[in-house]
């Protein structure tokens, strides 16, 4: 009866459903330009992954062209934000073109294909794939700008943070530290990016009834003990680029990069310690979330976090079983119904 009145098909979502998730990618999509990427498109995704969960894939389709164009108009009128806001900087004619076409790239990849990777890849190894794919088409759709403006990708970024910095306050000094270290940021925002989406995607499965890879709460989250090889190579990179070589300028950069992605992995380490401590300590809701805004404060000035992260990679202050298997890393676990 339900069917014959043209309502929906069994498992999948009602208008008024489908309606409010569109809407909602949408505002997602806008919230890149107003706020910042990370925090627009973990939500635009979410709402679009459980657009194709109930079935509705073309409406997510449809809702991720609208949002990037939405995206791209609004830019034109606001701010270009790729990453870094583009401030200061020559904006061609092709570039809202170029960055309508990123907006759409990138609500399709936090959307429907993240959908279809989390029934069927592990939680950490989408947020790894996510980032890597992020950082990939930013970084063309910077290059493509600053061909355009007949500059190159190093000297554009350069511009665009010096102006930032100019604007904000923030000084000549902090604007010169930002831009040796640019790519490594870029990857850390796209990590944290990336990381949300997969949570977002997870929750949107969950409630839908989809079964997923899932990540694993956070008080045992328990990263890969290989990633210690990113603070072992950085550092080895920043001593040779004291090294009386030719190439020694380029590795103590690639160095710094490294140094601020170890940083920010191991910061997630941490910050998953400190859950399993109010955890067991039986900690209330709303003094978690204080105890974490503390800590990110902290790891602001001074890397206690991230060094706690760390040793619980040696050291494993939690006591966590590390037996996973080696077809699966850590921290993804299978969904149950």
């Amino acid at each position: 009866m339900a069917r014959a009145a043209g309502n929906t098909a069994p498992g999948a979502l009602s208008i008024r459903k489908t309606v409010s998730l569109a809407l909602v990618a949408v505002f997602g999509a806008l919230m890149s330009v107003l706020f910042h990427p990370v925090i627009g498109l973990p939500i635009g995704g979410t709402a679009l992954a459980a657009l194709v969960y109930g079935r509705r894939s073309w409406v997510a389709a449809l809702a991720a062209v609208a949002g990037g164009v939405a995206t791209g108009l609004f830019a034109s009128i606001t701010l270009y934000v790729v990453v870094f806001p583009l401030v200061d900087v020559p904006i061609t004619a092709r570039v809202p073109y170029v960055y309508t076409a990123l907006a759409i790239a990138s609500l399709v990849l936090v959307g429907p294909v993240a959908a279809f990777l989390m029934r069927r890849r592990p939680a950490v190894e989408n947020t790894v794939a996510l980032t890597a794919v992020l950082t990939v088409m930013q970084i063309a759709t910077l290059a493509t700008f600053a061909a355009g403006a007949g500059q190159n990708v190093g000297g554009y970024i350069e511009a665009a943070v010096m102006g930032l910095a100019t604007q904000s306050g923030m000084g000549e000094e902090f604007g010169q530290a930002i831009i040796g270290m640019w790519p490594g940021a870029l990857i850390t925002m796209n990590g944290f990016t990336a990381m949300l989406v997969v949570v977002g995607v997870s929750v949107a499965g969950a409630r839908s009834g989809v079964a997923l890879r899932r990540m694993t709460g956070l008080a045992t989250l328990d990263l890969d003990a290989r990633t210690v090889v990113l603070p072992i190579v950085s550092i080895a990179l920043l001593a040779a680029g004291r090294l009386p070589v030719g190439a020694a300028p380029a590795m103590e950069i690639v160095g710094k990069n490294l140094l601020v992605i170890a940083r920010w992995v191991f910061f997630l380490q941490g910050v998953a310690v400190f859950a399993g401590l109010y955890e067991r300590a039986k900690f209330a809701r709303p003094v978690r979330v204080l105890g974490f805004v503390l800590l990110g404060v902290t790891e602001a000035f001074v890397p206690a976090v991230s060094l706690t992260g760390l040793a619980d990679i040696w050291l494993n202050l939690r006591r966590l079983p590390r037996d996973t298997s080696a077809s699966e890393l850590p921290g993804a676990t299978p969904d149950k119904d």
